[in-house]
């Protein structure tokens, strides 16, 4: 894992040799050199260690072989507050096919999982070992949860690089919004107007007569339309100019209109009967003495009818 000089590192380890984990620590303090600083965090203590925020340049965890540290989330969490603004993240953690071992992350819900705690250009690579490297990983592995070391078969060690954001974690900036009205320059304007009127403006080769499909007028109209309207429909009052009686109608306007009005009012069923005949009508009922006739009959009487018995 490389290191620039002059950087803090923290290191981050589980249960591990001790020779193996000193050797790192030499490695790592000639790399950051006499300006730069290396301290050691266990996994198990990093989340009661109060690291002030923004500590880091970089952070290193499960580098240490054999590497068996599973990262939750909170030490996830803890490690992007500790580190600075564009710091890097780098960790080995095993991974497997999904539902194949229980509480372990495939590779693909790792990468969301560093994606959803706020990292930033996260790339994961699976770790070529060798036959003792691979069984030294998956005895420490099954030692921890128990298990025979065959059933870490499908486990695979990955190596994850990502970064913090450019800012603080909770920062806060204004964006540069204005929602003053801005007055349009005198140009503007001119362009307007100019862009206005272009579309209203017809040229000459638009209104070529054998590029121009024209309607017949005559098929606008229809035989209704043709029709001479009938002169009384026309009648308007002298007062009002319109086909509306005056307050003091004296030219008869007001009665023929009246004439109109109850000639469209049609008589209304309350109890919706009316149309069986007498027998089932109520005493106000607007056709009492009429025939029996269909829902919805215009009821006509004949003249026989409207003559007075002698």
């Amino acid at each position: 894992v490389q290191v620039g000089c002059g950087q803090n590192v923290l290191l981050i380890w589980s249960s591990c040799p001790e020779d193996t984990l000193l050797s790192v620590v030499e490695e790592l303090r000639r790399a950051v050199g006499d300006k730069g600083s290396v301290q050691l965090e266990n996994t198990e203590r990093l989340l009661l260690g109060a690291h002030r925020e923004s500590s880091f340049e970089t952070v290193l965890t499960g580098i240490v072989s054999p590497s068996a540290i599973i990262t939750t989330d909170p030490i996830l969490t803890e490690i992007a507050r500790i580190l600075k603004p564009g710091g890097r993240l780098v960790m080995r953690e095993p991974t497997c096919p999904v539902g194949t071992v229980t509480n372990m992350r495939s590779m693909d819900s790792l990468k969301t999982t560093l994606t959803l705690t706020g990292y930033v250009n996260t790339k994961l690579d699976v770790i070529s070992q060798t036959e003792e490297e691979r069984k030294q990983f998956c005895l420490a592995l099954a030692k921890q949860r128990n298990v025979a070391a065959e059933a870490m078969s499908n486990v695979s060690l990955v190596e994850v690089a990502a970064e913090k954001p450019q800012y603080e974690v909770g920062a806060s900036s204004a964006l540069p919004l204005s929602f003053a009205k801005q007055k349009a320059t005198p140009q503007a304007k001119s362009d307007a107007q100019q862009n206005a009127g272009a579309v209203w403006t017809l040229a000459a080769n638009d209104l070529v007569d054998e590029e121009v499909d024209l309607m017949d007028a005559d098929t606008l109209l229809d035989e209704d339309d043709l029709k001479k309207p009938d002169p009384s429909t026309l009648r308007v009052c002298g007062t009002t100019g319109k086909r509306k009686a005056c307050k003091n109608c004296s030219c008869g306007l007001a009665e023929e209109l009246a004439g109109e009005a109850k000639q469209d009012s049609k008589p209304t069923s309350a109890c919706g009967s009316c149309y069986l005949g007498d027998a089932f009508r109520c005493a106000s009922c607007p056709y009492l003495g009429m025939p029996a006739f269909k829902p919805g009959e215009q009821v006509k009487l004949s003249v026989r009818q409207l003559r007075a018995d002698s």
